[in-house]
């Protein structure tokens, strides 16, 4: 028995080798007789994978040398969640072929949907938190049980039972677990687990089915048995296969009882001395050869009755490799033992051996992606080198495919894409997520814009539309919620356009039919989120079934075309939405999970988004498109037997590869050794089996990235061991790779510090007859700070929109305190009212009739405008002595003579106070007030032209020629103080209201002259924080090369 057991050493190309030595005929039962290409067919392969199957295809053509040939019987055994395939042929076979075999796998059960077997352990577990929760209601955090929390854990339940019968170890043995022994929350798992125990096994028998673990199990005995009773001279050979169940170790057992059986083991370490070997098992499950050690036993083998594949002939700087690579893994209870290799090993030949090794350290994972990228794009640049990276970080994958997808390169992932993440994942993402909003500003948009919505409307129309509702609903302050506060905010803005309220320049260009767009969008909207309104109206429960056809009620509706569409294309209909691979998945995920006892679980309307979120997130698509055909990314599962040209180790963290190893969440390891699971670091093994089989091919790139999101990472223990190992020998450069590929991949968003260029501030000189003409005394001060800002809003018509859906803000809580005010006075302009304070209490009551839904409003300016208010009443009554009347909210106009043409300067004061032969003007400020030196100086002139306004030929109507007793600010913070009211302290307002009318005439004149530019200008004693156009004039490429005041 011990002859027909094989290995191929690490560095020898394991699928060429195998098929090389099945077709010299020396894995026959007459070793080194050729075989016959005739009898090729009654060869049994089993391998690990599919994709070693498909591989083993190409190796057995490539070998040959023949374009045709008859194919061996290659079956995939299903090892590891990510493929669990069931065991047929991988050629495909027919019913009755697979009965003729004595192969009886259609006469088991199916398998069990995973989403049904989620489902259904989902209601289990909350049953069991809901018991938990009432019985000690304080130790339930808040949210802890949730839908989708339990989603979560019905999967890591079911990870646990596939373990178990993995293991070949019945649910019942949960019942020997002695409560006693842990902490009581341990103790009430075990008391849920027991149920599980009990009620599982009789809800599989009732619906016929089987878990997906114990089928497999079924499935790979049945083999067994079937190899058994083949004919003596048909040959089977497992391949590649390391027994890490104990289903697959009795199928080799059943094989190397066979004359013609042979076993080929990957990766076997023949120079790890014995007492290391004999201390794997059971002391390192987290060693790399665990697993074929404890199979050996298993098998009744030793290792030196392993021999190597015939043909297998390793090159010495291989060996060398090989014998350091074991070297640096070796057991961590004899790594003493590296004292004597770093003594006795020549670090000249060993440097050697490590040529084509290489290990790149990024600073960041989006830099270790563009490295991997650039080294993948080399290998395709090289004619008939193949490549590939080997990672199980899903994210690093993604990244790695966008940026070759950059240079025309479109990957082969063996993982596919999350479904959440194709085009119709994301639309039915965003369609619960527009729902669990109430339709908020950014959620809606984002809907709107997906290219699957459609509401019936040419794909012109729907984006012309929801443009309009975007720029007259969201991009203003909005208050609103759900489709009534959208409408409310349309209608808002219908009101204020026909009143002529001030509004964006963007919305006064829209058109009616936009605007009756908009509103006919939120209709439809309305339309097809109705079944979702309806279970969303009251705080009530609803079935998950309820839900999902609400969901799926309302996608088809947003992605109907319009019926124009439709004639012309007949792909663009509704069933867009299930077309392709990725709506295959959308179909069958709804079809089961609607068939799957969704109307037994009850969840609220705010649960439904988190749970879909959850069980959507275990769908993955795997696109049928041309890919390039040197090129792949796989995980380890997928490398396994695989040995392309250049191999990328990606994302060579600890905790990313290896995983960390975790008990999971229902036992702990205490547990798990009582049940007989193996420990979590067997895992650890199986990864490290994997990391050590790659390290053998001509060129190897190791990567990780040292930071994650700005967090420190800490290298993969495997990359710590080499590193440390090398260090011993004074050989820290044997992995700096022979090319800068860290280097030329930053150099792809780095500037050249030679070749920088000085770039200097805007100064642009338009035409005097493109000049302004006019301005309010607010904008004067921009004039005079930064006249880029006039330049870009008054010369090139540019005004910034608002964010989308922007909470009330600073301008906004402003605007109503003028408004309370303004209506105040209005009201009562000459007397005061015998109540004041009640009076400003039930005009602020209407002026926020419509604000005061909004929580920030609430939590925030209600009490603050109380504050104000009563601040305000308080004060007035003195601030009203000697005065005739108060006039709110004037506008006044004043002409001056310049060289470019009369200028007119505007004004709209916000208070006037006539106490006859003079005034006083009053500004209102809710935020911080300019400083008497500011005002005095002419930094801060509004007040002081609004005076000189006054004091004109045309001024404020019916008031002009009056002096002016007082320059005024009131300010409403609503803090402490919650008022402030100040005067300008100056001697001579007449004066003062000159200078500033002087300084304001030397201004006009200035930018009269078409030579004067409008820079863009930072001076020392002015605020930019909220400049509109600092990015339109370059602000941040040209302010660092000055100092001081900035392009004066």
């Amino acid at each position: 028995m011990t002859s027909r057991i094989f290995h191929v050493p690490i560095g020898v190309p394991f699928l060429p080798a195998l098929a090389r030595a099945i077709l010299n005929g020396d894995l026959s039962a007459h070793i080194g007789q050729p075989l016959d290409p005739l009898s090729l067919p009654d060869t049994t392969l089993l391998l690990p994978t599919r994709r070693a199957a498909r591989a083993a295809q190409e190796a057995f053509l490539e070998t040959s040398g023949k374009r045709a040939l008859l194919m061996p019987a290659i079956r995939p055994i299903s090892q590891g969640d990510e493929d669990m395939s069931f065991l047929t042929r991988f050629a495909g076979l027919s019913g009755a072929s697979i009965q003729d075999e004595g192969f009886n796998g259609l006469d088991l059960p199916p398998s069990i949907p995973s989403l049904t077997r989620t489902l259904v352990l989902m209601r289990l577990v909350q049953r069991w938190r809901s018991t938990l929760a009432r019985a000690e209601p304080e130790r339930q955090a808040s949210g802890s049980n949730t839908p989708a929390q339990a989603a979560n854990l019905a999967a890591e339940l079911a990870k646990l039972m596939d373990d178990i019968e993995r293991e070949n170890i019945a649910l019942t043995n949960l019942q020997s677990l002695v409560p006693e022994h842990y902490a009581e929350h341990w103790k009430q798992t075990v008391d849920f687990l027991k149920i599980i125990t009990e009620y599982w096994p009789a809800y599989m028998a009732a619906e016929d089915l089987a878990s997906p673990a114990a089928r497999i199990n079924a499935l790979i005995l049945q083999e067994a048995e079937r190899i058994r009773s083949l004919p003596q001279d048909a040959q089977v050979i497992v391949a590649g296969v390391t027994g890490s169940i104990p289903a697959t170790v009795t199928l080799m057992r059943a094989v190397a009882e066979r004359q013609t059986g042979a076993i080929v083991l990957p990766a076997l370490d023949r120079h790890l001395d014995d007492a290391s070997w004999q201390s794997i098992v059971p002391n390192h499950p987290e060693h790399p050869q665990y697993g074929l050690k404890k199979l050996l036993d298993a098998l009744n083998v030793t290792r030196g009755d392993v021999q190597p594949l015939p043909g297998c002939k390793l090159n010495p700087a291989r060996d060398r490799r090989s014998y350091f690579i074991s070297e640096a893994m070796r057991p961590s209870s004899t790594t003493e033992q590296w004292h004597e290799f770093t003594a006795s090993a020549n670090p000249e030949e060993v440097k050697k051996s490590l040529e084509g090794l290489s290990l790149i350290e990024a600073p960041s994972a989006q830099d270790e992606a563009d490295v991997v990228a650039l080294i993948l794009r080399d290998a395709v640049d090289t004619p008939g080198r193949t490549a590939a990276l080997v990672s199980p970080d899903r994210l690093l994958a993604r990244r790695v495919a966008i940026r070759l997808e950059a240079w025309g390169i479109r990957v082969d992932d063996s993982a596919g894409r999350p479904f959440a993440k194709t085009v119709p994942g994301t639309f039915l993402n965003l369609v619960v997520e527009a729902a669990r909003s109430s339709f908020a500003p950014a959620e809606t948009m984002a809907l709107l814009k997906h290219p699957l919505c459609r509401l019936s409307l040419s794909p012109f129309d729907i984006r012309r539309y929801g443009r309009a509702l975007e720029i007259l609903a969201f991009r203003a302050p909005y208050l609103g919620r759900g489709l009534d506060g959208i409408r409310a905010a349309l209608e808002k803005s219908e009101a204020d356009r026909l009143q002529n309220v001030r509004m964006n320049a963007t919305a006064k260009r829209l058109w009616d039919e936009d605007r009756q767009g908009a509103r006919d969008l939120v209709s439809k909207l309305e339309d097809a989120f109705a079944p979702f309104i309806a279970l969303s109206a009251k705080h009530t429960q609803h079935t998950l079934a309820s839900f999902a056809k609400a969901h799926l009620a309302a996608a088809e509706a947003l992605a109907q075309v319009s019926m124009g569409d439709a004639a012309v294309d007949q792909k663009s209909t509704p069933q867009s939405l299930w077309q392709g691979v990725a709506g295959d998945t959308a179909r069958n995920f709804f079809t089961e999970l609607l068939q799957s006892g969704s109307e037994d679980i009850a969840i609220f309307a705010s649960e439904y988004a988190d749970l879909y979120a959850s069980l959507i997130a275990r769908e993955n698509v795997r696109e049928r498109t041309p890919v390039h055909p040197r090129v792949a990314i796989w995980g380890p599962l997928e490398a396994r037997l695989q040995q392309p040209d250049v191999i990328v180790l990606g994302a060579l963290n600890e905790g990313t590869w290896p995983e960390a190893a975790e008990p999971g969440a229902w036992l702990n390891r205490p547990m798990r050794n009582a049940l007989g699971l193996p420990a979590p670091e067997v895992e650890v093994g199986r990864s490290a089996l994997d990391f050590v089989s790659l390290l053998g091919a001509d060129q190897v790139f190791m990567t990780r990235a040292t930071k994650i999101k700005g967090v420190p990472t800490v290298p993969s223990r495997w990359l710590m061991r080499i590193k440390a190992l090398l260090a011993g020998m004074q050989l820290t450069d044997a992995l700096k790779p022979d090319r800068p590929w860290l280097a030329w991949a930053r150099a792809r968003d780095v500037i050249d510090t030679n070749k920088r260029i000085r770039i200097a501030a805007p100064e642009p000189r338009p035409a005097t007859d493109l000049r302004p003409r006019r301005l309010s005394v607010t904008r004067i001060e921009a004039w005079i700070s930064n006249p880029y800002a006039i330049y870009a809003r008054h010369i090139l018509n540019l005004e910034p929109l608002p964010a989308l859906g922007t909470s009330p803000d600073q301008s906004l809580r402003g605007a109503l305190v003028h408004e309370v005010l303004s209506k105040f006075a209005l009201a009562y302009p000459k007397s005061l009212p015998r109540d004041l304070k009640s009076s400003l209490d039930q005009i602020a009551a209407e002026v926020l009739q419509s604000y005061t839904g909004h929580p920030r409003v609430a939590a925030f300016w209600l009490p603050r405008l109380g504050r104000f208010l009563q601040w305000f009443a308080q004060t007035e009554a003195k601030r009203r002595e000697g005065v005739s009347k108060v006039i709110p909210e004037t506008s006044g106009v004043l002409v001056l003579d310049a060289p470019g043409g009369p200028f007119t300067l505007t004004a709209r004061a916000d208070r006037i106070d006539d106490k006859g032969s003079a005034l006083i003007i009053t500004d209102y400020k809710t935020g911080g007030l300019p400083s008497d030196t500011h005002v005095l100086s002419g930094r801060a002139p509004q007040l002081p032209l609004e005076a000189a306004i006054a004091l004109g030929n045309s001024g404020f109507p019916n008031l002009n020629k009056r002096s002016v007793e007082a320059l005024r600010y009131i300010r409403a913070s609503g803090g402490e103080p919650p008022g402030e009211a100040h005067d300008i302290k100056s001697n001579d307002m007449t004066a003062l209201a000159a200078q500033a009318l002087t300084g304001l005439t030397n201004l006009v004149a200035l930018f009269d002259n078409p030579n004067t530019p409008y820079r863009a200008i930072r001076r020392p004693t002015y605020h930019y924080d909220y400049d509109d156009y600092a990015h339109l004039a370059r602000v941040a490429e040209w302010s660092t090369h000055d100092n001081g005041e900035v392009g004066s």
